[in-house]
């Protein structure tokens, strides 16, 4: 069944179609939440799904500044080179030969790094480990199961979170 360009857009629910700070309000989301939560289960969930959220800033943010743009005579999109150059500092973004419209981005600083490789662990291997090591919750939580060689998660997710903040307002999306 052809549909019609008119047709189409009256089929269009524009109010399900998610607006640009779309993932930068569900990394806010699940920070807020985690920024209160004191229980160490409850904690190891918010900090599962904020990490997945940043993590998908990322590659959505990659993804768009590919196609953000489109050419007023033909319609074919094109990059935006000043988003692209602004990820480009905190991570590397390749995209597919063989299918231009897969994006993929890797972690580039030491806290994208960090990030990324936290994501994956939680997400491809285990679920995570947290340990309680100082009773002011939630600052007291590390990533880890061996005392004295955590990593603070707070600490982690603030720097993710400003950096997050940071390159959304540098882009402009």
């Amino acid at each position: 069944m052809k549909i019609e360009n008119e047709e189409w857009i009256d089929r269009w629910d524009m109010s399900a179609v998610p607006d640009f700070d779309d993932k930068l309000k569900e990394c806010e989301f699940f920070f807020g939440a985690l920024s209160l939560e004191t229980d160490r289960n409850r904690f190891r969930w918010l900090v599962s799904a904020f990490l997945s959220a940043a993590y998908s800033f990322f590659e959505s943010t990659a993804l768009t500044a590919h196609f953000r743009y489109s050419d007023p005579e033909n319609g074919d999109p094109y990059e935006d080179s000043e988003g692209l150059r602004i990820l480009r500092k905190h991570v590397e973004v390749k995209q597919s030969q063989s299918n231009p419209e897969y994006v993929k981005t890797k972690g580039l600083t030491p806290i994208t790094k960090q990030l990324y490789e936290f994501r994956k662990k939680n997400t491809h291997h285990l679920p995570l480990s947290v340990m309680v090591v100082d009773s002011g919750l939630p600052e007291g939580f590390q990533f880890g199961s061996i005392q004295g060689q955590g990593t603070p998660v707070m600490p982690l997710c603030r720097q993710v979170m400003d950096l997050i903040r940071t390159i959304h307002d540098e882009i402009g999306y």
